[in-house]
This record gives C-alpha cells, sequence and structure tokens, in this order.
C-alpha cells in the first residue's frame, strides 16, 4: 500500500514573470535541486494554513491571502510514496536580499523557460506551465 503525505507549495512571482525558487540542494529526499517553498500539511491543517506556517518557518514573512492554482501529485516510486501537493501562487514585492531564508542554501528568481531547464521534480517542471498563463494572466491586467 502506497503512502501518502500531503504538502502546500507556493510560486512566488514578481513583476517580470520571474518565479522564486528554493535551492533545496541538501535538503531534498527526492533528488531535486531546486523546488517551491512550503512543506508538510500537519494534522487539522488545512493547505493555506500550513503554507503561511511554512512561509513563516522558512522566510519570515506573514502572507496573509494566497490563490490556489492546482493540486497535483508526486509519485516517489522507491520510498512507496506520493505527495499530494497544493500549489499556491502569489505576487511578491520584497527584494529578496531582505528576506529572510531559514531553510535551502538560497533562493532565485528564474524566468519560466529558464525554470523548465533546472533540476526539478518532474511533476513540478509539468506545472511550470500553468504557472506562466497565471502569471501571464495576471500581469497583462494590471
Amino acid at each position: 500500500m502506497q503512502k501518502k503525505s500531503e504538502k502546500a507549495v507556493i510560486a512566488f512571482y514578481d513583476n517580470q514573470g520571474r518565479i522564486l525558487l528554493q535551492d533545496r540542494k541538501g535538503i531534498t529526499k527526492a533528488g531535486e535541486e531546486w523546488g517551491f517553498f512550503g512543506g508538510g500539511i500537519e494534522p487539522g491543517e488545512t493547505p493555506e494554513q500550513a503554507l503561511i506556517r511554512e512561509l513563516k518557518e522558512e522566510l519570515d514573512i506573514d502572507l496573509k491571502k494566497v490563490e490556489l492554482l492546482t493540486q497535483y501529485k508526486v509519485f516517489l516510486p522507491g520510498d512507496n510514496l506520493y505527495n499530494a501537493i497544493w500549489l499556491f501562487v502569489s505576487p511578491i514585492n520584497i527584494q529578496i536580499e531582505n528576506l529572510e531564508q531559514k531553510e535551502g542554501r538560497d533562493m532565485k528568481f528564474f524566468t519560466v523557460d529558464e525554470s523548465r531547464k533546472l533540476t526539478m521534480n518532474k511533476t513540478d517542471i509539468d506545472v511550470i506551465g500553468k504557472i506562466k498563463m497565471y502569471i501571464k494572466n495576471k500581469l497583462e491586467m494590471v
């Protein structure tokens, strides 16, 4: 029987349409080098509550509102595990130099096309297209 883990993650984007990703080398179990900020959903938490808690722990920021973009699953066959992932999106208006990163090695903005070439979880790469369309629509409305 497969084990299930639930996670809430976020794709922050800036006014140039770039995505902020976390350098996950050394903290990952799945081998990805870059990924979204976020983490596990604890019992009794909603995905949104978990994400807000994780962002406080990882970046010391207090997000009040995020928007759910999609939900997807990541299978880790070697661990007989799948992660149910809730992917949220939010603009970020803070310079990354002003963020206090408490987890991961580094963080960096990437264009959508650049992010597709990174060593990321394959399923995360698959949702990049949805993120691109979302950001494009949001920035056109501004």
